[in-house]
């Protein structure tokens, strides 16, 4: 078969499925999904069949395992792995095609669509209406309300119920706070990882080695890499070979449980959705004016 238009960014994405556990997320309406066949991307034999053995190995062990990892040890080598048939996915591909890992978990590289929560919940005045032949009117039914507004109209009392289990501490970031997800960026001043953590009033997206645990030798690594490529302004192919290289290493020492994204895909889907966001918000209000918190 042949791809109505070659990716420009491809995902590495394991999952239940058949073919290549890449997915195209070009930003184009000729975007194929995925998951993508074999054969068709120009990636060699050799490579095709390690991607395929490696998302049979994660359909192994999350199928025996009731889609939960064995162990940390085998969750933890298995996303290494990923990082490093991303660098050369990378390699292959050339500079032309992003290689995205370890930001597709909810497809989040895909920007988010426009939240209904600004939608207004009255038809507009120009909506259209018929009249059949028995004079009897017809018109839209009006357009059901956005979550935020099914949450918000929600009474007080029902809406504590429903959120009286909510722990807020969980989702607002405070200082010192271990990452959920990091992503290995150059920068100026200080060491090329930044916080993306999707919390609440997360101000300061900036991490220190004590935080991470780092060791010595893969700070300065990091230092190194960040000096190296601080000024590219578009990625170039060494760009996200090393970056892909460094970010298994980085993936390494953090464990399976800090997500490390590289490059990144989207700064807003590592954001706090606008319905988890309002709903923290009136939670809080209503905990304040009870004295609960």
């Amino acid at each position: 078969m042949n791809l109505d238009a070659y990716p420009t960014r491809v995902i590495l994405m394991a999952e239940y499925c058949a073919g290549l556990p890449l997915w195209d997320r070009s930003p184009s309406p000729d975007a194929w999904g995925g998951p993508l066949p074999r054969g068709v991307l120009g990636l060699s034999d050799d490579l095709e069949n390690r991607l395929v053995g490696w998302n049979s190995r994660y359909e192994l062990l999350m199928g025996q395992n009731h889609q939960e990892w064995p162990s940390p040890a085998e969750h933890l080598a298995f996303v290494v792995d990923g990082h490093l048939l991303a660098a050369e996915l990378q390699q292959e591909f050339g500079s032309a095609v992003v290689v995205l890992y370890l930001d597709a978990d909810a497809e989040r590289s895909r920007a988010p669509e426009a939240s209904r929560a600004s939608q207004t919940a009255t038809p507009p005045a120009a909506a259209w209406h018929a009249v059949g032949g028995d004079g009897q009117t017809f018109s839209p039914a009006p357009p059901r309300s956005s979550i935020v507004e099914q949450m918000w109209a929600m009474p007080d009392a029902e809406f504590r119920a429903m959120t009286r289990t909510v722990d807020v501490a969980a989702w607002v970031w405070t200082p010192g706070r271990t990452p959920t997800r990091i992503l290995l960026e150059p920068r100026d001043g200080g060491l090329p990882l930044r916080n993306r953590s999707p919390l609440l009033d997360l101000v300061d997206d900036r991490l220190e080695p004590a935080v991470l645990g780092l060791s010595g030798p893969l700070v300065g690594r990091l230092a190194d890499w960040n000096e190296r490529w601080i000024a590219v302004t578009e990625p170039t192919l060494g760009y996200l070979i090393d970056g892909h290289d460094l970010a298994a290493a980085v993936q390494t020492e953090v464990g399976p449980d800090i997500q490390v994204l590289f490059p990144e895909a989207d700064r807003a889907t590592s954001q706090p959705s606008n319905e988890m966001r309002q709903m923290l918000h009136r939670v809080q209000a209503l905990r304040a004016a009870d004295g609960s918190e």
